[in-house]
């Protein structure tokens, strides 16, 4: 099921009373800002925000033709700044401010998402405070950040402030089993480790991210030199998702550390545990790594070292 209206998005339901009053009352505020932990949903609302709005029917109906246009992303009155490798550049902020000088050509007003509004750069993000401070009446902005205090301050002071709140576990497990098809034992694993976002369970499952663990563990244990390797060639290919797969490096070795000592269940969908004993220090070695990728540290080579590492802890090699 894909959610297309405000009343489909759950576990927010403070935030969806917020924007259901401003709708009801007409008084929409000119720039929003949600914040919250990734994946809870924060595009998602604004998304079904905006198709409400600009539906013909006035319901998010997923057939009139403006909502066919917001389907495709081509509705002349809905802009989107994504960022553009690591930021979002001045470039693109002068596009939306040329985008708001014209009224809307079709819906009621004209609107502008910023998603992951803390990758603005400072030339950006000064560039977007002039245009929040006198926008035309037509104009509405939907900025969304992990944190707020990741942004200019003069920019969170002339924003709506909006939260969104980590969802349940057994939320995220109804989900995943009622929309997305799931199998329960599956979808309890994953969003026991999704820390709350919905979006993190997803690409967990959907990207292949818990076998690219499996293997990662698998070929550790391997004497082959030429195995590990290949394999940390293989999954350098897909540097995107490295971050979220050192994520999932960390839990589990988070895991193992907790389950060694009797602390916690240890997820089914994991490979087995890490040696307790060095549990911690690798766990401090991912996450520098993970830090490092950020920095430009060539992929292969940073997951080689830890295949090595790891494969170290295995062994018992000091």
């Amino acid at each position: 099921m894909k959610v297309t209206r405000l009343s489909d998005l759950v576990g927010q339901d403070p935030a969806i009373r917020l924007f259901r009053r401003a709708l009801s009352a007409g008084k929409l505020a000119q720039t929003y800002l949600l914040v919250g932990p990734e994946g809870t949903g924060k595009e998602t609302c604004v998304a079904s925000l905006v198709r409400e709005i600009f539906c013909e029917n006035g319901e998010g109906c997923s057939g009139c033709r403006a909502c066919q246009k917001l389907t495709r992303g081509v509705h002349p009155d809905f802009m989107i700044l994504r960022p553009q490798g690591e930021s979002i550049r001045i470039a693109q902020v002068r596009a939306a401010e040329e985008f708001l000088r014209f009224r809307p050509l079709e819906a009621p007003v004209r609107i502008v998402l910023v998603p992951e509004a803390e990758r603005l750069t400072p030339e950006a993000a000064n560039a977007l405070l002039k245009s929040l401070e006198e926008p035309p009446a037509y104009a509405h902005f939907f900025l969304t950040a992990v944190s707020a205090e990741a942004l200019l301050p003069t920019i969170v002071s002339r924003s709506q402030v909006v939260r969104f709140r980590p969802l349940p576990p057994a939320l995220i497990e109804k989900i995943l089993v009622e929309r997305f098809g799931k199998n329960p034992e599956e979808a309890r694993s994953l969003a026991l480790l999704a820390e709350g976002s919905l979006g993190r369970a997803l690409a967990l499952s959907e990207k292949g991210l818990l076998e690219g663990l499996n293997r990662l563990i698998g070929v550790s244990r391997n004497p082959d030199p030429a195995l590990k390797l290949r394999a940390a060639e293989t999954l350098a290919q897909k540097r995107e998702d490295l971050s979220e797969l050192f994520y999932l490096v960390r839990l589990w070795l988070w895991y193992s550390f907790l389950w060694a000592r009797g602390l916690c269940e240890f997820p089914k969908v994991f490979p087995e545990p890490a040696p307790a004993e060095r549990a911690l220090s690798l766990l401090d070695l991912a996450e520098r790594l993970r830090q490092g990728l950020e920095r430009y540290l060539n992929p292969e080579l940073t997951l080689l070292l830890f295949i090595l590492r790891l494969s170290e802890a295995f062994s018992g090699s000091p």
